[in-house]
């Protein structure tokens, strides 16, 4: 399925974009990378608040500015102090991270029309679905509407569990902190501290590391809600790009925002993705545009 469309094409119209990833849907050629910014509108904080608030410094708004002018392995450094990986160190993570989330999702789900053109991805049929998400969050908030739209879903926390069946795999590959703590299991490996993050970067040819390589020699990735800053991310994505060998102009397309596109579409581009450059407001519009897109293919 080669492009039809070059880059500098998508630059002037971004939506170009979503002709050609309709077309891998269509063709069930294409898997889901999440991360932070696809749960926005349910009260979850942002990478800076999390972290200040697992450091008991979340109503410090000098903290909080000064931790902002930090890079984000400085951020994560701060946390190895506190990493033992404990259950009081999870419980911390999990407190913090649903600290402003409202208990009933059916309030929230109009804040979060990304969410629902996410679904929407999900729970295709004839045209085409995506059946498989990898993400680098630790919620549920995915799982929990999925469940409401009455979809079976399995939910995977380490590389070697076997997948059961079900319409929609998520594997969580940071570790899984869902809302509810009743009935919760460990959560896998918790990747947030900078000493978890290099753990995970000595062992790219292994475990997650090598399940997302794997995963992407038999289909195109689309990434949203990711910043393109985590290096352990874009290691992985460049072992791909590197081992993997077919027709395809890229393995996989990455939507950004305006400053995000500036400050990282160079390394996107670098490791073998297309990166797309689209406002805020417009990433729901695009996914349902896929969608869309995947049903007029034949």
């Amino acid at each position: 399925m080669k492009t039809d469309y070059s880059y500098s094409d998508y630059i002037k119209n971004p939506f170009l974009a979503a002709e050609e990833i309709g077309n891998f849907l269509h063709h069930g050629s294409l898997v889901l990378f999440l991360g932070a910014g696809a749960s926005q509108g349910f009260g979850l904080p942002s990478w800076v608040d999390l972290v200040a608030l697992i450091m008991g410094k979340g109503g410090d708004k000098d903290f909080i500015k000064d931790l902002a002018q930090k890079s984000n392995k400085e951020i994560a450094k701060l946390i190895d102090e506190v990493d033992d990986n404990s259950d009081t160190y999870i419980n911390k993570v999990h407190d913090a991270l649903y600290s402003q989330a409202a208990t009933d999702l059916n309030e929230q789900l109009s804040k979060s029309p990304l969410l629902l053109s996410v679904a929407a991805l999900l729970t295709g049929s004839c045209r085409g679905r995506v059946s498989s998400v990898i993400t680098y969050n630790y919620d549920n908030l995915l799982k929990q509407y999925l469940d409401m739209l009455g979809y079976s879903v399995c939910i995977r926390t380490e590389p070697s569990q076997l997948m059961t069946w079900a319409d929609v795999d998520i594997n969580y590959i940071h570790g899984y902190l869902p809302q509810s703590k009743k009935g919760a299991s460990k959560p896998g490996e918790l990747i947030l501290s900078e000493k978890s993050y290099r753990m995970r970067r000595a062992l790219i040819d292994k475990g997650w590391s090598s399940y997302v390589e794997h995963g992407l020699y038999t289909k195109i990735g689309l990434f949203l809600g990711l910043s393109g800053e985590d290096s352990a991310i874009l290691d992985v994505l460049k072992r791909a790009q590197v081992n993997i060998k077919r027709t395809e102009d890229y393995t996989g397309y990455w939507l950004m925002t305006p400053s995000a596109y500036d400050r990282n579409s160079k390394d996107i581009l670098d490791v073998g993705m297309c990166p797309i450059k689209l406002e805020e407001k417009d990433f729901p519009r695009f996914v349902f545009a896929v969608c869309q897109n995947a049903l007029k293919c034949e």
